[in-house]
């Protein structure tokens, strides 16, 4: 091994100390050599290489502080010292780091020291915690460097779920504009109704109601296409609108007759606005402009039947998809409020029977209605929420025996539906149903009731004060308890 690796492996002191007495050495051996000529010279000469020793001596004694072993562990020239005191090289340590004392200077000949104990700063610290990581075994490493982006993403989607569940609060618990007009009296010209702050509050027969801001309100459409003439359209078959109280967790879920008359906008086959006509509410789904899917005009129709009420949210899906959804969780099993023949084998199922219903069975259960009769899609409804009742009942075991089946129906119900929700407000409803929601069997169905006449098609029509008293009901909350409901 060279001399100069074995200085290298040398203790770093011991080097130092070296330094300096090889460098004393050097300037003792220039001192005398100037000593020596200084004989030979004359007094002048004499007289200037003294000076020029002395200066050098003086130089070096400024740059160079010797001071015991015991009491200090290096000495630092007076540059260095001065660019290690720099604003960008200090800004690198504790601040531990200090100028000699007087007293310390006056102990050593001259010059800038670091005790020991104040040596060591953040940044040597900082060094000795790389060399930890470096001198690991490479499985800890790889350990360690996976942990650290798994809890960078854990951090990173944690963020993203709370924003897009605050903009989703937002936005589906909007109510700056919020206005509803209500008729101060019924039909009969009797004064019922007083609204104050632009409907939040509304009296009706002495008993105050007061909006309930805490809902999240969607209107579901089912999608069927229509008959006869109207073969081609796309109708709004099965109509029901969910009130969900995030704070309680209760849900009321109110059905809406297809056969409802109620104001409809009209577009033309540009997606041209031509006029608004009072027709079936089905049919509000079929027309559609330009920024207007057919979904937000049937919400546009149910609005304006509870007086402005806003009604920004719906899902609407093809019934078509019906038949996959059923068979996706093996079937839905209840009892029977009808007796038909079975489509799929021929078999007749009587009212009363309990039953499992597969493929064309269930979309036959939900979507048969008898059109000789006015009242028929009333009762279709009936069957309709004891369909609903039965899946949401059977989709919970379905998932824990196959997990897969999320997935499939999330598959199935985005390839067929149209929806005004978005990410952040579907994470939202999520977080707030986990949180909050009850058991499928506390949800609460409530029917807006009319009177069904005849004209080209069966008409419901729903009265001032039945609309009012159904919106009050579902989606404003009574400041005083009122026994056995809203009186009549």
């Amino acid at each position: 091994m060279s001399q100069t690796e074995d200085r290298r492996n040398e203790p770093r002191r011991a080097r130092d100390e070296a330094a300096r007495s090889r460098k004393a050495e050097q300037l003792d051996a220039e001192i005398v050599y100037l000593k020596v000529n200084q004989a030979e010279q004359s007094p002048t000469d004499q007289s200037e290489a003294a000076s020029s020793a002395d200066d050098k001596a003086e130089k070096y004694d400024a740059q160079t502080a010797v001071l015991p072993v015991e009491t200090f562990d290096y000495v630092l020239p007076q540059e260095s010292y001065k660019k290690h005191r720099s604003h960008r090289h200090s800004s690198q340590h504790t601040g531990r780091t200090k100028t000699a004392s007087k007293e310390e200077l006056e102990a050593a000949d001259e010059g800038y020291v670091f005790p020991t104990s104040e040596k060591h700063g953040r940044r040597h610290r900082h060094r000795h915690r790389r060399h930890w990581f470096k001198h690991q075994p490479r499985w800890k490493k790889v350990l360690i460097v996976v942990a650290s982006i798994i809890l960078a993403l854990v951090i990173a989607i944690g963020g993203t779920f709370l924003i897009l569940r605050e903009i989703g609060r937002r936005s589906m618990h909007n109510y700056d504009d919020f206005a509803v007009t209500t008729p101060s009296a019924d039909e009969s010209g009797n004064e019922i109704v007083k609204v104050d702050n632009s409907g939040r509050v509304i009296t009706y027969n002495g008993v105050s109601y007061q909006l309930n801001e805490d809902l999240i309100n969607i209107v579901f459409i089912g999608v069927d296409e229509g008959s006869d003439e109207n073969a081609d359209l796309k109708m709004a078959d099965a109509i029901y609108t969910m009130a969900f109280d995030t704070k309680t967790g209760s849900v009321k879920v109110l059905s809406i007759s297809r056969d409802t008359m109620a104001d409809v906008d009209l577009y033309s086959e540009q997606g041209k606005f031509i006029d608004t006509e009072r027709m079936q509410l089905a049919f509000s789904h079929a027309y559609r402009g330009e920024n207007v899917t057919g979904g937000k005009n049937t919400t546009t129709s149910i609005s304006r039947l509870f007086y402005g009420l806003p009604l920004e949210n719906y899902f609407a899906i093809n019934m078509d998809a019906l038949i996959t959804l059923n068979d996706t969780i093996g079937g839905v099993t209840l009892t029977s409020s009808m007796t038909f023949t079975s489509p799929v084998d021929g078999r007749t199922i009587n009212e009363g029977e309990t039953v499992t219903l597969h493929g064309k069975e269930a979309d036959y259960y939900v979507r048969t209605r008898d059109i000789s009769k006015l009242d028929s899609n009333n009762a279709r409804m009936t069957r309709q929420q004891e369909y609903i009742r039965a899946f949401m009942s059977a989709v919970v075991p379905a998932v824990k025996k196959d997990p897969s089946v999320v997935t499939k129906l999330y598959g199935e119900i985005t390839s067929n539906s149209e929806t005004s929700l978005d990410l952040a407000k579907i994470t939202y409803i999520a977080s707030a149903a986990a949180s909050k929601l009850r058991s499928a069997s506390d949800i609460e169905y409530v029917s807006l009731k009319g009177e069904i006449t005849k004209g080209k098609y069966a008409e419901m029509n729903v009265t001032n004060e039945e609309a009012l008293k159904t919106m009050l009901g579902v989606f404003y909350k009574p400041l005083a308890k009122v026994p056995g409901g809203i009186k009549e």
